[in-house]
């Protein structure tokens, strides 16, 4: 039933003050897995260099007569990889009169929008980090590129039909190549695990996007569990944080970044960021009344060696 003739409501009224909140809501989509628990070192080089090598294979055959002669064994050089510098930038340019009015929710708008910045880049780095994208020296309009995790893992894969491994090749890295896409199963990642085992690796992360995290959540050893006691609120257990295999426990770390279509399974200490420049807040040149600025840093990821690492790709 509508308002008598002549009421006074808010729709007519001049004079009603807003009632704006001071506080913004943001979703927090700022959990990096990857980069909390990988090492942060410095780069001296656009492009950095490390080497890798093993041990072979053990000989169960190692008899010797007595008194023999030693006869020399060649001896197979280390082999030596690298990665490329990325360089990471997000700008903004804030107005005079924007910085000077009073606002809701912050007091700088400069502080606040190089805060958003910081989160911005940190979401970037580490979607880089886990991408099958190939690193590559900067030429021309093409800017210089780190090879993500993916591009460097040949030792230790799992692969549809038709997929292949990229790898350390020239200078650089190669994209891996699709295969067949196929569900997610134990039968899947275990020949995996086994397999950075066996290459001398200690794996102890799985990493995975949210909707391989519930698939490996039902794998068998998880049942759905009941739990009720009197006076406290029932609870039903139906997820795997931890997988226990034959060769270790493993962290199961779903990552909003994580690609689609590949699980990672990694050693944390085996894999770290080396940064040429750490992020930073630099004021570009002013050309009218407002202030421009960009967050920048420089860096790459450093896969000591790949063998340590495995990834089961081509998943649905």
């Amino acid at each position: 039933m509508a308002a008598p003739t002549d009421t006074f409501t808010t729709g007519t009224a001049r004079g009603n003050r807003e009632s704006l909140h001071d506080k913004i809501e943001m979703l927090d989509k700022d959990e990096f897995p990857v980069q909390a628990v990988i090492g942060s070192k410095s780069a001296k080089a656009t492009y950095e260099e490390w080497q890798t090598d093993n041990l072979g294979s053990a000989d169960g055959t190692n008899a010797h007569l007595e008194g023999s002669d030693s006869v020399n064994i060649a001896v197979v050089p280390t082999v030596r990889v690298g990665n490329r510098t990325q360089i990471i930038k997000k700008t903004f340019q804030i107005s005079r009169t924007q910085e000077q009015v009073e606002k809701a929710g912050r007091d700088s708008e400069i502080g606040y929008q190089t805060m958003l910045a910081g989160r911005r880049l940190k979401m970037d780095l580490e979607t880089i980090i886990l991408s099958n994208t190939a690193s590559n020296a900067e030429a021309g309009a093409t800017p210089r590129r780190m090879g993500g995790l993916l591009t460097w893992l040949t030792s230790n894969v799992s692969r549809g039909a038709t997929g292949t491994s990229g790898g350390f090749t020239a200078g650089n890295t190669v994209a891996a190549g699709a295969g067949t896409p196929r569900a997610l199963t134990e039968a899947l990642m275990k020949p995996v695990i086994k397999s950075i085992w066996e290459n001398g690796g200690n794996p102890t992360q799985i990493v995975c996007c949210a909707a391989h995290k519930q698939t490996i959540s039902t794998f068998t050893g998880i049942a759905t569990q009941y739990q009720k006691a009197e006076g406290k609120v029932a609870t039903i257990v139906a997820a795997a944080d931890r997988y226990v295999s034959d060769f270790g426990t493993l962290t199961v770390v779903p990552d909003r970044y994580n690609t689609l279509t590949n699980v990672e399974i990694i050693d944390p200490q085996m894999l770290s960021l080396l940064w040429l420049s750490k992020i930073k807040r630099e004021e570009l040149a002013k050309t009218g009344d407002a202030t421009k600025y960009h967050l920048v840093g420089e860096v790459t990821l450093k896969v000591n060696n790949e063998a340590a690492h495995g990834v089961v790709a081509d998943l649905l």
